[in-house]
């Protein structure tokens, strides 16, 4: 640390999606420098990279932070786990690689309902053309030739192909494209990857860039707290395994932490709801009441069956050889089925309080599979995941201390708003009847969740209380726009300090109808272009 150079335009804390956009997009112009502070590690290592070995990334500590929420009161006082990226790449480099931009609807109402003036659909999908590069789908919808490489799953598990007749059954349509003109319907999910392998934000947007003289990285590195002297941020104090440091920033800090890291480093700072810093003895540069508020997640729940053959994605001794095969197919040719995507099956649906838009994601994995990975499953079966898009429940962060190394206290308050439990049910309810579905006949044995179909809505409602887990996509702690809550102004720069921004998946102004990593990659693509010509 002592050896380099300690002054740059540009410092970016936090190496996750955003970050390895921003950096990548900032150093292209070479009269420029850009530090880029990541606390976790290099993205080196198998389990990154090969997309069958998916629970492996995101049960492994070394690039997982592994946070935990405080007991959630309408979830059976559950404390829930909330695994979140620590590695070159953050979060993109350990979830499951879904491509899913959202409801364009949902970007229109970013600029009508929130005031984020300049954010609406034809902004985004400018952003979102520009830097993908698709495989399978074109004009008018997708771009060709970009950095972030996008594909269908393929091929998809015999299981797969029953998942999709079920839906068909169901009389949910197909849909070839989710990212395109409609949501509604069942297909394949596309999904960030590259040459069987996963294309991570870092792979994407950073990796080009290493070589460039004007881009410094550092991992190993934890952001303590933005440097401000009269009301400008001039610099970034972090830590490293050699002692604390400061970074100064001529131009500007940028905080690219993630919902969970932004609000907390801003709160650090001074930045924040004046009396709750006071609280923890932080002198206060900016009272802003709307950091760490308005906290929104994707709530989850399965149901799962075993099945009869072997067909499906597991370990057994009857599908040894197979997985023999595949894995010295795999560490040879880097071919086979482990560089397919075991989260297949996709799927956007109405429940029963549903407006225009679909409200209910579906999830379809060929195994037996647990939340987050963390009980490995033998035998063979499917899972079929079901969450809630539009959640009205809100929860908010908040400082254990002052300490920068203890993690923020996370209450996302699920089901706090009585409207999402109704939702849940017909989760939950859906994903049962499925599974249930005589599409699946010649192959489902039991049922295991819930224990038996055909379960009342009260005792639906007893399974999400028990065993609903986070689908890993919380936004909104640093929410942009004109509100009281608002942090950021529509160019994501935060009110009342000069020289900071935040480009992250925190400045959504309300959660998207999808999987977040696509949306927080054209966030940090527009904020990129804004940045630069300032």
């Amino acid at each position: 640390m002592t050896s380099l150079p300690v002054e740059f335009d540009y410092v970016i804390a936090g190496a996750g999606s955003a970050g390895c956009v921003l950096a990548g997009r900032l150093s292209e112009d070479r009269d420029v420098s850009v530090c880029l502070i990541e606390a976790g590690g290099p993205d080196a290592g198998a389990v990154i990279r090969t997309p069958m070995l998916l629970q492996f990334a995101m049960t492994e500590p070394k690039i997982n932070w592994g946070y935990v929420t405080e007991p959630q009161t309408h979830l059976n006082d559950r404390r829930m786990l909330w695994p979140r990226g620590k590695t070159l790449g953050g979060s993109s480099s350990i979830n499951a690689m879904h491509y899913m931009r959202g409801a364009w609807e949902n970007y229109d109402e970013w600029e009508s309902a929130f005031g984020a003036t300049g954010w609406n659909r034809e902004t985004a999908l400018d952003a979102f053309r520009r830097v993908e590069n698709n495989e399978n789908h074109g004009a008018p919808w997708h771009g060709q030739g970009g950095p972030l490489n996008v594909k269908s799953i393929a091929p998809v598990n015999p299981l797969t192909e029953l998942y999709y007749e079920a839906c068909r059954r169901r009389q949910i349509p197909w849909n070839d494209d989710f990212n395109g003109a409609r949501q509604e319907g069942c297909g394949v999910y596309q999904v960030t990857q590259k040459g069987g392998r996963r294309c991570s934000a870092a792979d994407a947007f950073l990796r080009p860039a290493l070589d460039r003289p004007n881009l410094t990285v550092l991992t190993g590195a934890l952001a303590r707290r933005i440097r401000i002297e009269n009301g400008r941020a001039t610099g970034l104090e972090i830590e490293t395994a050699d002692g604390v440091h400061e970074l100064t920033a001529r131009r500007e800090v940028i905080v690219s932490g993630g919902a969970l890291n932004s609000p907390q480093l801003l709160m650090l700072s001074g930045i924040g709801p004046a009396d709750h810093l006071r609280e923890h003895g932080i002198s206060v540069e900016a009272d802003l009441p709307g950091v760490g508020e308005n906290l929104q997640d994707h709530l989850d729940i399965m149901a799962r069956a075993t099945t009869r053959s072997a067909r499906s994605i597991g370990y057994s001794w009857r599908r040894l050889p197979k997985t023999a095969y595949d894995v010295s197919r795999w560490a040879i040719t880097k071919t086979g089925d482990f560089t397919v995507n075991p989260v297949q099956g996709c799927g956007f649906v109405k429940s029963s309080r549903a407006g225009e838009l679909p409200d209910i994601q579906l999830v379809f994995i060929p195994a037996l599979a647990s939340p987050h990975a963390t009980e490995r499953m033998t035998g063979h079966g499917m899972t079929l995941h079901a969450c809630h898009l539009y959640p009205e429940s809100r929860g908010r962060l908040r400082l254990k201390s002052a300490d920068p190394k203890d993690a923020v206290l996370i209450d996302p308050a699920y089901l706090s708003a009585g409207a999402d439990l109704e939702v849940m049910t017909d989760c939950l309810r859906i994903a049962t009847e499925i599974l249930m579905s005589d599409a699946f006949e010649g192959e489902r044995l039991d049922l295991q969740l819930p224990a038996e179909p055909g379960l009342s809505r009260s005792a639906l409602a007893d399974e999400i209380r028990a065993r609903a887990e986070t689908l890993y996509h919380p936004t909104s702690t640093c929410a942009m726009g004109s509100g009281e809550l608002a942090v950021v102004d529509p160019e994501c720069r935060v009110r009342g300090v000069e020289a900071l921004r935040v480009v992250d998946a925190s400045v959504m102004p309300r959660l998207v109808g999808g999987n977040t990593n696509a949306p927080t990659i054209m966030i940090a693509t527009r904020a990129a272009d804004m940045i630069a010509s300032a």
